[in-house]
């Protein structure tokens, strides 16, 4: 993964260190809209679909910048990292292109989680995307696994990390990038965006302030490390 604009990071972004799954418990509801994309429902096509800039037909989402598809894994094969479907950031081709959350409410001071897997088309190489909250300072996550699967033609990594919320409401960016030689342009995916109010493994919101302590000794950790999955039909 490749982490830039070190030095931009703000105290809303506490941690640039990897979070364990496990952290965050299967009972804390996604407060996304449709973060794994599987609506509209295009699986019976068989075929991608394409969306313009300014679209809000992939519902909880606008596209920003350019096309975008969202893409069913009856197409050639291309297993999503969670339920029938995934976007392609790329759109046919390029870069700069994504989707914005709609917004979701949080409450000042709390800790969230967000997380998300980023996806290889292998014939392609590697996917780098940008993420922003509230249009804020960017950061920049890399899946570096060229690692083939014996079910699909699809490799992805999976990123999580904490903020601290700042603002009564939070909005993800997401943009394909091209940084350098460590990203395609054509095919670029995004699938599993979770975001949820951050739970430590006994269920229980740590205090703010045992937050930000622990944040001193992470806040300079210089990379996230990306864990990846390998799909199974």
């Amino acid at each position: 993964m490749n982490n830039q604009g070190e030095s931009s990071v703000t105290n809303s972004l506490l941690f640039a260190a990897l979070t364990v799954c496990a952290a965050v418990p299967a009972s804390a509801a996604n407060l996304l809209n449709n973060g794994s994309f599987e609506t509209p429902d295009i699986v019976g096509t068989n075929i991608y679909h394409l969306y313009n800039p300014g679209s809000t037909e992939i519902t909880g989402w606008t596209v920003l910048g350019g096309q975008v598809h969202n893409t069913p894994d009856t197409y050639l094969g291309l297993k999503a990292s969670d339920g029938r479907q995934w976007i392609d950031l790329t759109g046919i081709t390029g870069y700069n292109k994504g989707l914005r959350s709609d917004a979701v409410d949080t409450a000042i001071g709390k800790v969230y989680t967000l997380s998300f897997d980023v996806g290889n088309y292998l014939p392609f190489g590697f996917s780098t995307l940008g993420m922003s909250i509230n249009g804020g300072n960017e950061q920049t996550f890399t899946n570096l696994s060229l690692a083939s699967t014996a079910t699909s033609p699809m490799n992805w990594a999976h990123f999580s990390l904490d903020w601290l919320a700042d603002a009564s409401t939070a909005q993800f960016s997401f943009l394909g990038r091209a940084n350098g030689a460590l990203s395609n342009d054509l095919g670029i995916g995004l699938d599993n965006v979770y975001f949820a109010e951050k739970q430590t493994t006994s269920g229980t919101i740590p205090e703010p302030q045992t937050t930000a302590l622990m944040a001193a000794g992470l806040i300079g950790i210089a990379a996230l490390l990306p864990r990846r999955q390998h799909l199974q039909s």
